[in-house]
């Protein structure tokens, strides 16, 4: 029963954390293992999201930071895979005309259609049976849900650690 009382502070969303929790750790053990092979691409998770972002922002003109940012991943880290996808012709680099240092990323030809294809086996591999599982949600509540995440990450991310906010040293 006592620990119950130390983790009764999360209330009703115990379990919710915990497969979040759960989810983290999963996805941590295996996130830079390079998987696939095929057509000479091996990618990583983090580098799936990398070229994911690009994909998605690929209409904006986005400095390599802010897309950084907007994974929540250190530019020192988003550097290196995209360095990765560029190496795998998944990516190209640009320069803007009117300011030579910022680097915007295109997702190449090839890299649009493999993520195309790649796609739908991940929706098949998992997200299917997930997406299945949200679908009685209201946009109103899955808006509500992604919000709670959304909150969560910021709350962790390095530029806000609630972990090292009062740092205690010993004497």
């Amino acid at each position: 029963m006592e620990n119950f009382m130390e983790l009764h502070w999360m209330g009703r969303y115990r379990k919710l954390v915990a497969q979040l929790i759960r989810y983290a750790n999963i996805y941590v053990r295996g996130y830079n293992i390079e998987l696939g092979g095929e057509e000479g691409v091996r990618l990583s998770a983090q580098s799936w999201q990398v070229l994911e972002c690009i994909i998605e922002h690929e209409n904006e003109i986005l400095k390599m930071s802010e897309l950084s940012r907007y994974l929540g991943m250190p530019q020192s880290t988003f550097s290196k895979y995209v360095k990765r996808l560029v190496e795998q012709k998944l990516v190209e680099r640009y320069k803007r005309a009117d300011n030579q240092k910022d680097i915007i990323l295109r997702p190449s030809c090839f890299g649009r259609d493999f993520y195309i294809r790649k796609s739908k086996g991940l929706l098949e591999l998992g997200y299917k049976e997930m997406f299945g599982l949200l679908a009685d949600l209201s946009d109103d509540d899955l808006n509500r849900v992604t919000a709670a995440v959304e909150n969560l990450a910021n709350h962790l991310s390095q530029d806000t650690d609630v972990f090292t906010k009062t740092r205690l040293i010993k004497l």
